[in-house]
């Protein structure tokens, strides 16, 4: 039986140009197909676009030739188990879906946790894009909360792991996009440190300022036009924005005194940034899923997944005078959406949650 699944669609040449999408699909062996139901829009889907050819983004969801699929987080249920063993109707489950209604998923190595998609053109892929955990919904405390920020935090906490091996002789953190929520995470996490931490400084639009100062994330908060006046010894610069002017801003400041220069995300994605001429140390790309292989060997899984824990629920106790979930549902309020992160247009305190139902 054939299931119609509704997707939007992003044109790879041109990220404004989308439409709304229809086919249908029926089920091989091996596959199951999935509902689903709420996932998280944020500036960081938009960087998964905005790479999705030089970081292989697109090829979690293939669409037809010149269009893409941004991979989203969040939870969707099982309406179709195939002949998947430890699979059933109904089943919840928490993973990286496609900005779709529905999602076909070839489901391996199953367990009471979850499982793998063994589809054959993601085995090249990050691998940690292709696990999903099975759940009952309570451990995830509210999975609106959870879409939204779980995965940017796991990058906010990686980053701060490595800032403490790496860069623990800085004496500043100097943050691009204050106020994206991954900068959040971490500058949280920075905090959280107490004695001898870095001394944390936000970078962020005139729009965004009075955000940024009131969650008391930053020990000091500057605009973009402020970055010649910054103060510090030995800094390190976490590149959230990967606009050029930007980023030489804060090499021609620095130079040779930075101690490292991390490039994470591209909240600019529009004003591309290179790293060649620049004063100082050249900026260095930290892809998450590389650093998180790496945490889990020398702490374990086990160990990896208590630290994450642990950090994870201090900074969600932290965003509860700030954050606002959003939620929405329909292709239309979709793809509006997507326009509206697009454009610089989402609101730092808010966390969008849609549907394609409705």
């Amino acid at each position: 039986m054939a299931t119609t699944i509704t997707e939007l669609h992003v044109s790879r040449a041109d990220l404004h140009t989308t439409r709304i999408s229809t086919r249908a699909v029926t089920l091989t062996s091996g596959q199951a197909l999935f509902l689903v139901e709420q996932f998280a829009l944020t500036a960081n889907n938009i960087t998964y676009a905005a790479h999705g050819e030089d970081m292989s983004y697109w090829g979690f969801y293939p669409a037809p030739e010149g269009w893409g699929i941004v991979p989203v987080w969040g939870f969707a249920h099982v309406i179709d188990a195939g002949d998947i063993d430890g699979l059933t109707i109904g089943d919840r489950v928490y993973g990286y879906w496609p900005l779709a209604s529905h999602a076909v998923l070839k489901p391996a190595k199953v367990t009471q946790r979850g499982f793998v998609d063994a589809a054959g053109h993601r085995q090249h892929l990050a691998a940690i894009y292709n696990s999903y955990q099975l759940t009952a919904g309570s451990e995830f405390g509210d999975e609106r909360a959870y879409a939204v920020f779980r995965p940017l935090y796991t990058t906010s906490f990686l980053i701060d792991a490595w800032i403490g091996e790496e860069a623990a002789t800085a004496d500043a953190a100097i943050l691009s996009s204050a106020s994206s929520k991954t900068a959040l995470g971490l500058a949280q996490a920075l905090q959280a440190r107490g004695h001898g931490r870095p001394q944390v400084i936000g970078l962020t639009s005139a729009a965004n300022r009075a955000f940024v100062e009131s969650t008391g994330y930053y020990d000091q908060v500057a605009s973009y036009d402020e970055i010649v006046s910054l103060s510090a010894t030995r800094p390190l610069f976490v590149d959230f924005a990967g606009s050029d002017t930007v980023r030489g801003a804060v090499h021609g400041r620095f130079g040779d005194a930075l101690v490292a220069s991390m490039v994470i995300g591209d909240t600019h994605w529009d004003s591309a940034a290179t790293p060649d001429a620049l004063p100082g140390p050249r900026p260095a790309l930290f892809f998450a899923p590389t650093e998180a292989v790496k945490r889990m060997e020398a702490w374990g899984m086990a160990g990896f997944g208590a630290r994450l824990e642990a950090s994870w629920r201090t900074f969600m106790a932290s965003t509860a005078p700030w954050l606002r979930i959003v939620e929405d549902s329909g292709p239309a309020a979709v793809e509006a959406h997507y326009h509206a992160i697009l454009t610089g247009k989402g609101r730092a305190d808010e966390g969008v949650v849609l549907s394609m139902a409705g």
